[in-house]
């Protein structure tokens, strides 16, 4: 979903270069035009979350609880509106629609393999974990959904009949007697706790207006 906010460039394009020649006119300024871009994004970038997750939580076989459809929901919802704003930034920095693609892409694909999925966070040496893994968007997406999912679920083990007690758990926690997998022991590999999920919200919300204000600022700086 996040690779998805590439399809909002050639918008933002159109709306930066009417936003330029309105500005020479004399009529507003960035702080409007990137405060009205914000607000009206938000709905539609809601819906899309929405209709996303009616579909894809529910056929993953996700907690079938109210609370922790919308949780994803949420940090689904919070994940867009990061991207938009990264795209907002990279646009407005190069307003070049293919240079502009290029490298919204490079960053989402940059933050998908420091973001805790594709490489577990406690894998990653320490020039990647500590450069680009805390300042990754997605790495906090991730890790709420994480504990979204697994928190406050357990899991059956595969059947092994050479196994002393009939089952073989891919993760080893107190419930390993039972044939069972404790949320908590994947999170525990992943390096992941339970309870700081305000703690990722608040930094999301700070990626979002570190973003836009950056985006403000180029297109503060550049009038003509």
């Amino acid at each position: 979903m996040s690779f998805m906010a590439v399809a909002y460039i050639p918008a933002f394009l159109e709306d930066r270069a009417l936003f330029m020649k309105e500005r020479a006119n004399g009529l507003y300024g960035p702080t409007s035009f990137i405060v009205a871009n914000f607000i009206t994004g938000i709905p539609y970038l809601f819906l899309i979350a929405m209709l996303f997750s009616v579909v894809a939580y529910w056929l993953s076989n996700f907690r079938p609880t109210a609370e922790a459809f919308f949780t994803w929901v949420m940090w689904l919802f919070l994940d867009l509106i990061a991207a938009e704003s990264l795209v907002v930034l990279i646009s407005s920095l190069i307003p070049i629609f293919v240079v502009a693609l290029a490298g919204t892409a490079f960053a989402n694909g940059l933050w998908m393999c420091t973001g805790g999925f594709m490489v577990s966070p406690q894998a990653l040496n320490p020039f990647w974990r500590y450069v680009f893994h805390y300042i990754d968007y997605q790495s906090y997406v991730f890790q709420g959904m994480m504990v979204n999912e697994f928190g406050q679920r357990n899991f059956q083990c595969a059947d092994s009949p050479t196994s002393a007690n009939g089952c073989s758990c891919l993760y080893e926690s107190d419930l390993s007697d039972q044939c069972l997998i404790a949320g908590d022991a994947v999170l525990k590999n992943y390096g992941y706790k339970t309870g700081e999920e305000g703690k990722w919200v608040g930094i999301m919300l700070g990626i979002i207006v570190g973003y836009r204000v950056l985006g403000w600022l180029v297109l503060y700086l550049r009038r003509n």
